[in-house]
């Protein structure tokens, strides 16, 4: 089964405003595909706030570890600036190697996004595998596109 191609808000005007944490309603989903190299986690944000605002770039995002926070690393997709319609969705993905290992790795206990140009971040809980692969090379091997780069899944 093949992804839909990205679902991309219409480009950013002048004189719209940032969407804000506080207009978002921020959920996860699992939406790995079997046969994909890797896991894959979407992060949908839908614009609550009655008004069209505008989202650019990555979001944050820290997968809560027993060891602490492991921070995703940018994917490098090219970012696209984009109005975000009252009551319509963005979306951004997590990807993630899936723990095929025999171990049990890396437990994940949380997901903690924060939207672009954000301080205010969203906890939620994790919805993908419940653990990566245990490795001792450092730095993360979870990456995250930027904010449009991902279809509903």
């Amino acid at each position: 089964m093949r992804r839909p191609p990205p679902r991309r808000p219409a480009p950013a005007g002048p004189g719209r405003r940032q969407c804000r944490t506080a207009d978002l309603t921020v959920t996860a989903a699992d939406r790995t595909i079997t046969g994909d190299p890797a896991n894959t986690v979407v992060v949908e944000l839908k614009n609550r706030s009655g008004k069209d605002c505008t989202l650019s770039g990555y979001a944050g995002v820290d997968l809560q570890t027993p060891s602490g926070p492991l921070s995703a690393k940018r994917s490098g997709e090219p970012v696209v600036s984009a109005v975000l319609k009252s009551g319509k969705s963005t979306y951004f993905g997590i990807s993630y190697p899936a723990n095929n290992t025999g171990g049990s790795g890396l437990r994940i206990t949380g997901l903690v996004a924060t939207p672009p140009d954000e301080t205010q971040p969203v906890t939620l809980p994790w919805p993908g595998a419940g653990s990566l692969p245990a490795s001792d090379t450092g730095g993360s091997p979870v990456k995250v596109g930027p904010v449009g780069s991902a279809g509903q899944g």
